[in-house]
């Protein structure tokens, strides 16, 4: 809930395109896995973070998706783009939970396809946002509500089905969702654009962060893992950027 707030907080007084980079980091993925360890054991956790980095895919869809719908303009503009983000993201979903992944092969194809995102979607415009709107309590109050329901749903999947599906949920954008909803109620879908073009950027970062898990937290435990996992997907994300602004793939 902290982190949405924040998240919208940043979008609406700072940047979009630096809350889109932002959300794409591995801070839902992290939250979720870190309670299916603590509800579900460490071994558990060990099977589906290689699913969570499958999961990406599904995510990947759900931006593309989102991102598409932006282009419409009308009365049922956000109602489409949830139509349209989570379709995409079910049919991947479901189709992914059912193809076993690998170690190597699939981390190496989500970052690349997440490099391929980034550099295209870098050379799309960004919508700043210039009109201010005060933010009252009835605004964080939904807010908080949108964001608890949305995690509640996915860190209770466990419960409900199998570890294959459950990881594949576990990268659900649960941080993005609420973010979009937000800024694409309360301004327009320019900005939510900007925000999910922004997205894939960070998004590499949580197969590193997803990676780290899957080798340390069955050897130095949950707290260890998570601190770590979290301090590699940043300096990745840091040298990614370094990276492809040295080949001026983005600006």
């Amino acid at each position: 809930m902290t982190l949405v707030l924040a998240l919208s907080f940043i979008a609406e007084k700072v940047s979009p395109k630096i809350s889109g980079i932002l959300s794409g980091l591995p801070v839902g993925s992290s939250i979720t896995l870190v309670f299916f360890a603590i509800e579900n054991g460490v071994d558990y956790v060990t099977k589906v973070a290689l699913y969570n980095i499958h999961g990406l895919f599904a995510a990947l869809a759900f931006s593309i998706g989102y991102y598409i719908s932006t282009f419409y303009k009308g009365k049922f503009e956000i109602f489409l783009s949830l139509l349209i983000s989570f379709i995409s993201y079910l049919i991947i979903a479901f189709i992914l939970a059912y193809v076993p992944p690998h170690v190597f092969f699939t981390p190496f194809i989500v970052i690349t396809l997440m490099l391929i995102a980034t550099i295209y979607f870098a050379k799309k415009e960004n919508f700043t946002i210039d009109k201010k709107i005060k933010t009252s309590m009835s605004d964080i109050l939904f807010r908080s509500i949108l964001t608890i329901s949305i995690f509640l749903v996915v860190s209770s999947l466990p419960k409900y089905v199998p570890s294959n599906i459950a990881g594949i949920f576990s990268s659900f954008p649960t941080i993005l969702l609420p973010l979009l909803l937000i800024i694409h109620f309360r301004h327009s879908r320019l900005q939510a654009r900007t925000i999910i073009k922004n997205t894939p950027f960070g998004l590499s970062s949580v197969v590193i962060y997803s990676l780290v898990v899957y080798f340390t937290y069955a050897e130095i435990g949950i707290l260890y893992g998570t601190i770590v996992a979290l301090i590699s997907s940043v300096l990745y994300v840091v040298i990614q950027g370094k990276v492809l602004r040295f080949f001026k793939l983005i600006n």
